[in-house]
């Protein structure tokens, strides 16, 4: 008896899994039958590397250097 409400959740999480992944689907496909670019509001990879390194530089900047002792 305890299995059975687990098997009734199980597929409970499943039948929303796969409604989510059939929307998102769907809304991919109808935007771009009407022209729109889906990947829009997607972060580009070119973008992701140009904030990384805006942001290692910006660490670089704000980072004292520390200085070398050669004799340890």
């Amino acid at each position: 008896m305890n299995s059975d409400w687990q098997d009734w959740a199980v597929a409970l999480v499943m039948v929303f899994t796969l409604t989510r992944i059939a929307y998102l689907c769907y809304s991919f496909f109808r935007q771009a039958k009407k022209n729109k670019n889906p990947c829009a509001n997607c972060a580009s990879g070119c973008a992701l590397k140009d904030q990384l390194e805006k942001k290692r530089q910006e660490c670089k900047e704000a980072k004292p250097l520390a200085k070398k002792n050669c004799c340890g």
